[in-house]
């Protein structure tokens, strides 16, 4: 009798598919799902609803890609949370604390501070204590102010750091030497040392080849190019340890500027264009719906410029709904609110080349 040989195909488990890692496209560039910096900035963005006060680390060597990673947080957490500034400052600006909080809007406030390493060896143990004195009580340094503050600090290492200043929320290594493996290790936990071994080989492999590489399951395996535009990183959120790859900034805005992390100098030229600008817009929008778009844009961003009373108002409905004693949809529709969707007229839309050349 002749045998017949059959190859019956088993359908996936559906824990393989589960595990089994996503190729993703962010502006047509190929990574792992699982290892996109969104993630990590999603969990930032989600502990700053409740929370007031966020400190965020980056540790690791000169060259890293720790202001890098810096511009890359405090941009997208803006852009999920209109409501916060953006401000940079140097090590300097930290030893009068108080007068760099003092000079900031009421607003919320993202603060970045680069390359903290040599802070006491540059200023001293008295002006240490003195900032970890003001930071305990950052948010409150402004009695008529309440808002929320996200500081990012950026390190070479961790290990020489005051024990305060080294305790955060969130954790982001761009480096890690040979001989810092044990060190990690210790702050992270054994069970995270293989994790740690292999962070240190991918960075190994970033600068000698240019590229990194993920072992995948059976023989596959994924390949990024260092810097092109994603680079490794080792995350912390006080939960679990986990790789993820960030790009630049540049990447993001694909070559364009954003005025909140870098708004452009008050110069002659941008005063003309300030002024050609207001000219055009109130003649097309009329002067009292110029105004009251202002008045929104700001306060989308965190800055009140409503009347006093309005602002009592304000907090007065607020009290209500807090307690849910209203419905805020149900309230609009006694005042005759609705949604509205719009566009810009065709003669009414900007002519950008020309007026901000």
């Amino acid at each position: 009798m002749e045998t017949i040989i059959r190859t019956i195909e088993r359908p996936e488990s559906q824990t393989a598919k589960k595990n089994k890692p996503v190729v993703i496209k962010w502006k047509g560039q190929k990574l792992l799902r699982q290892q996109s910096v969104n993630s990590a900035i999603n969990d930032i963005y989600e502990s700053s609803r409740s929370m007031e006060f966020i400190k965020i680390n980056l540790i690791g060597a000169s060259s890293s890609g720790k202001t890098v990673l810096s511009s890359v947080l405090a941009h997208s957490l803006h852009e999920r949370d209109p409501s916060f500034e953006v401000h940079f400052f140097q090590d300097e600006d930290l030893i009068d604390f108080r007068a760099t909080i003092e000079s900031l809007s009421n607003s919320n406030q993202i603060l970045v501070f680069d390359d903290l390493s040599g802070l006491v060896s540059k200023f001293g143990k008295i002006a240490l204590d003195k900032l970890k004195a003001e930071i305990t009580t950052i948010r409150h340094i402004n009695p008529n102010t309440d808002r929320k503050i996200i500081m990012i600090l950026n390190f070479h290492a961790q290990k020489t750091l005051d024990k305060f200043i080294r305790i955060s929320n969130f954790t982001f290594y761009t480096d890690c030497q040979n001989e810092e493996t044990g060190y990690l290790e210790e702050l992270l936990g054994k069970q995270q040392k293989q994790k740690i071994m292999q962070f240190a080989k991918l960075r190994a492999q970033s600068r000698m080849y240019h590229k990194f590489t993920f072992p995948l399951s059976g023989k596959n395996y994924f390949t990024y190019k260092d810097g092109d535009p994603f680079r490794v990183l080792l995350y912390n959120n006080g939960i679990s340890t986990r790789f993820i790859v960030s790009p630049q900034l540049s990447f993001i805005l694909e070559g364009k500027s954003c005025p909140i992390c870098n708004p452009p100098e008050k110069t002659k030229e941008t005063n003309e264009n300030l002024k050609s600008f207001v000219d055009d817009y109130s003649k097309k929008f009329t002067k009292g719906i110029a105004k009251r778009a202002v008045e929104l844009t700001l306060l989308r961003q965190g800055i009140n410029t409503q009347p006093k009373r309005v602002a009592q108002s304000e907090k007065y409905i607020n009290q209500y709904i807090k307690e849910r004693k209203i419905n805020l949809n149900e309230l609009a529709e006694q005042y005759n609110l609705k949604e509205v969707h719009t566009h810009i007229n065709p003669d009414k839309q900007p002519d950008l080349e020309t007026e901000i050349e």
